[in-house]
């Protein structure tokens, strides 16, 4: 029997944000992640998945930035009894232009949009190889009352002023044991999640510093 998870499957919604508010929460359940993706995600093991082949899909409007590291993953692991923290890892993830990784993303274009791919920065593979060693042997060790977290963000600013209407942004995930890009969030309005996190109505999107805009 295959056994469980040390780190369950507790994906964040991913979400862009502004640059000068980074410190803003848009988590989200994962009751937000479509029905066919959870179902599809149940193969995804954190403690056996091939870094090398890891990769974040991003869809959003034109007229926002990514940069080329702007997709880090987030790792935790605390105690259940007292909330103490354990380990906490992140994961920077750096823009791929590879041909294949756009290749099954394909029928999610959309006018007025462009789809960035991430994998893991080739500095942080081994990094990542580490940290899944850590996660195996605690589970081995059968260190009791641990509980886990992964979440991912990606980081971006507006080249141009907020269009009116929701600013729709999809996420996605590409792991060995999955078949092609799972949908994790399909059209979530960045304008109300970053109004909701406390940012500013009539300019919930941070402009892009002029070096950054020019990149």
């Amino acid at each position: 029997m295959r056994k469980h998870h040390l780190l369950p499957l507790n994906v964040h919604k991913v979400a862009l944000l502004a640059i000068i508010l980074v410190a803003a929460s848009l988590a989200a359940s994962c009751g937000q992640v479509p029905l066919a993706s959870l179902i599809g995600l149940r193969s995804f093991d954190l403690e056996t998945t091939d870094p090398a082949r890891l990769r974040i899909a991003v869809r959003h409007p034109d007229w926002i930035k990514v940069p080329s590291e702007g997709a880090v993953m987030h790792i935790e692991q605390r105690s259940k009894a007292s909330g103490a923290l354990i380990m906490s890892e992140q994961i920077v993830f750096r823009h791929s232009v590879a041909d294949e990784d756009l290749a099954s993303l394909g029928s999610e274009r959309r006018r007025g949009s462009v789809i960035r791919v991430f994998r893991v920065a080739p500095r942080d593979v081994e990094r990542m190889r580490a940290v899944q060693k850590a996660i195996r042997d605690r589970s081995q060790d059968k260190t009791p009352g641990v509980e886990g977290r992964l979440s991912v963000s990606v980081t971006g600013c507006r080249l141009g002023p907020v269009p009116e209407g929701a600013v729709k942004v999809s996420t996605y995930l590409a792991a060995s044991e999955l078949d092609g890009f799972v949908p994790l969030t399909r059209d979530f309005d960045l304008r109300a999640s970053m109004i909701e996190a406390g940012a500013p109505q009539d300019d919930p999107i941070a402009a892009c510093p002029q070096t950054l805009g020019k990149g």
